[in-house]
């Protein structure tokens, strides 16, 4: 059996500078000035308990791995967010998941506040499936809230992530986030141009679990 194709270069340069642990983007406001000010307010808070443990990296995960970024606002409506920067990136080695999962939601007004996630205990991978019209593959991960700045969205709550990274060039997408009840609130749907996903083993497309 042929070897699956590698993933596009310009997808693997990509998928490495999207994950560089980078401060929340904020979307365009009335001048330069206050987008500065609304990213140091991003910055600070990202400084408090909920800090993301992520760090910036010149490449993507190697062997059976996931990782994605998504900027801009999810497509599910969360309402009084002006922005979202979520990203994470593991493994799915073996059919067990690993990694870390960090999002910061910018208000309005006041400061970031940001939730981080630990992927830990079954991954389940399904290649060759259809999401958005498109053919690709799909992860799904247990993940846990590790810290949080969200009231009521407790350390501890259990959640889920699944990922569907669709094949060739075309980045059609879509990363579904849910929580338990205590955190329902902050359940979220990426989609779009704004997001970039990759699920991979040795750098190459997966076409079997």
């Amino acid at each position: 059996m042929p070897a699956p194709p590698r993933l596009p270069s310009a997808l693997s340069a990509l998928a490495a500078a999207a994950l560089a642990c980078a401060v929340p983007i904020v979307l365009a406001s009335s001048t330069a000035d206050a987008g500065s000010a609304r990213n140091a307010n991003a910055a600070a808070s990202a400084s408090a308990s909920a800090k993301c443990p992520l760090k910036p990296s010149s490449a993507s995960p190697g062997g059976e791995a996931w990782a994605f970024t998504a900027t801009g606002l999810p497509a599910s409506a969360h309402a009084g967010i002006d922005s979202t920067y979520a990203h994470g990136r593991g493994t799915w080695t073996h059919g067990h998941g690993a990694g870390t999962i960090c999002r910061a939601d910018l208000p309005a007004s006041g400061p970031a506040r940001d939730i981080v996630l630990k992927v830990a205990g079954s991954a389940h991978v399904s290649p060759g499936v259809t999401a958005l019209g498109r053919k690709g593959v799909s992860v799904t991960l247990g993940a846990t809230v590790s810290a949080s700045d969200y009231t009521g969205c407790a350390v501890g709550t259990h959640g889920s992530v699944t990922i569907f990274a669709s094949y060739f060039q075309g980045h059609h997408d879509r990363v579904v986030l849910r929580f338990g009840a205590a955190c329902a609130a902050e359940n979220a749907t990426f989609l779009g141009a704004q997001l970039h996903a990759l699920i991979a083993r040795d750098g190459r497309q997966v076409n079997s679990a």
